[in-house]
C-alpha cells in the first residue's frame, strides 16, 4: 500500500501531496510523515521547488485540521462518545484527552499532534473545546510548521536514503519531543496558576 502511496505522489506531485497531508491532518491513519519525507527527497532531485513543496504540505495539513476542527465544533461531544470508538476514541481516552486539553491547549495541540494514537483525535477535542478558531489555527501552524519542516528536511538532506527515518530510533525522539513540548505547557500552566492563587 505505501509503494503505491509514493508511486501516486510521484505521478501526482504537488496536488498528491496536498491530498495525503489532509488526509494525515484529518485523523485518518496515513503515512504522513514518510509521504513528507518522500516529498523532500523528490525535491531534492529536481521534480519540485523545496520551497513550494513546503507550502502545500503546510496548506494541506492545515486544510484537514481546520476541516476536522469543525467537525468537532458541530457535531459535539455527544457524537463522539457514541461513536468515537471508530476513531479508536474510547470514553476513558476521550476523559483523558480532555483533562489535558482543559490543563494546557497549547501543550495538547502542539505536543499531542506528535504522539502516536493522540495526534488523530487533536483537532476533534479542540472543536469540541471553548478555543476559538483562530487560537487553534495558532497552534496548529506552530505544530505543522515543526513537523512538515522537520521531516521534508530530513528527506532533503538523506535524499536517497530518506526511508531511513522509519526506523525506530526516529520515531522515539519524535515522540519524546511531543512530550517534553507537552510538559513545558503543563509546567507553564501550573506556574501561572500558583502565581495567580499567591497574588
Amino acid at each position: 500500500m505505501f509503494e503505491t502511496i509514493l508511486e501516486i505522489l510521484k505521478n501526482l506531485g504537488l496536488p498528491g501531496l496536498f491530498a495525503g497531508m489532509y488526509f494525515e491532518a484529518f485523523g485518518l491513519p496515513f503515512p504522513g510523515t514518510l509521504l513528507v519525507a518522500f516529498a523532500g527527497f523528490l525535491a531534492k532531485q529536481g521534480h519540485s521547488n523545496i520551497f513550494l513543496t513546503w507550502f502545500v504540505a503546510m496548506a494541506g495539513f492545515i486544510t484537514g485540521s481546520v476541516s476536522a476542527f469543525l467537525i468537532g465544533r458541530h457535531v459535539g461531544e455527544p457524537f463522539f462518545r457514541r461513536w468515537g470508538r471508530y476513531l479508536h476514541l474510547t470514553s476513558e481516552r476521550f476523559d483523558t484527552a480532555q483533562e489535558w486539553f482543559q490543563k494546557s491547549a497549547p501543550g495538547f495541540i502542539i505536543g499531542g499532534r506528535f504522539i502516536p494514537t493522540v495526534g488523530n483525535i487533536t483537532p476533534y477535542m479542540a472543536g469540541i473545546s471553548n478555543i476559538s478558531l483562530l487560537r487553534y489555527l495558532l497552534y496548529d501552524f506552530v505544530h505543522a510548521t515543526i513537523w512538515v519542516t522537520m521531516f521534508l528536511g530530513a528527506g532533503w538532506l538523506l535524499g536517497r536514503n530518506w526511508y531511513l527515518i522509519t526506523e525506530k530510533q526516529w520515531f522515539k525522539w519524535f515522540w519524546l519531543f511531543g512530550i517534553i513540548i507537552i510538559i513545558f505547557f503543563l509546567a507553564k500552566h501550573l506556574y501561572v496558576a500558583r502565581s495567580k492563587i499567591k497574588s
